[in-house]
């Protein structure tokens, strides 16, 4: 059992190593794993609840096999145990309350449709400029395009109609 154990203990390790190194790629795929099998629904099972859990459920057993003399079904059990709160307060202490946080800086891009913005980088009849928009956090500048298809100059007020992606559609604010 001690060999499951200390499996249990290297998996989590390497896991961490290799999501300190290919974070993002693994997420994608996890998300896309999710996306695919619908199981959005099942927040619970993100990556640092269940190999967190693991992990703890191998290092428990390590150290109470080593150092107790209890038989091995309690040290199980045990280890399950403090394994299962420990993920649960992983979940409700800091996978959930980073769900629910906001991912700007005090506002959403989303926010911003309808707001008058200035022109900061020329934007041309096709392709991207810039705009500088007014948020609570301050000014933030975004990629813009014309909404009409038309050259606006810099320095000119413009009005955000839409959100594309993450680029913004703006109109010249003639008033």
């Amino acid at each position: 059992m001690l060999l499951v154990y200390w499996n249990l203990l290297l998996l989590g390790v390497v896991f961490a190593v290799v999501t300190l190194i290919l974070g993002e790629i693994i997420g994608h795929w996890l998300d896309s794993l999710s996306n695919a099998f619908h199981v959005d629904h099942l927040d619970y099972l993100q990556p640092v609840v269940v190999i967190g859990g693991l992990t703890c459920l191998g290092a428990i057993g390590v150290l109470l096999t080593k150092y107790t003399s209890w038989s091995e079904p309690f040290i199980g059990v045990l280890s399950l145990l403090f394994a299962v709160l420990i993920s649960m307060s992983v979940y409700f202490g800091y996978v959930k309350k980073m769900a629910k946080a906001e991912n700007s800086i005090g506002h959403s891009t989303a926010e911003l449709v309808g707001k008058i913005a200035e022109v900061s980088v020329p934007i041309p009849s096709r392709g991207y400029g810039e705009i500088i928009v007014k948020t609570v956090s301050g000014y933030s500048n975004y990629p813009a395009i014309s909404f009409e298809g038309q050259l606006i100059k810099q320095g000119n007020k413009v009005v955000i109609v839409e959100l594309r992606g993450r680029d913004f559609a703006v109109s010249e604010l003639n008033l």
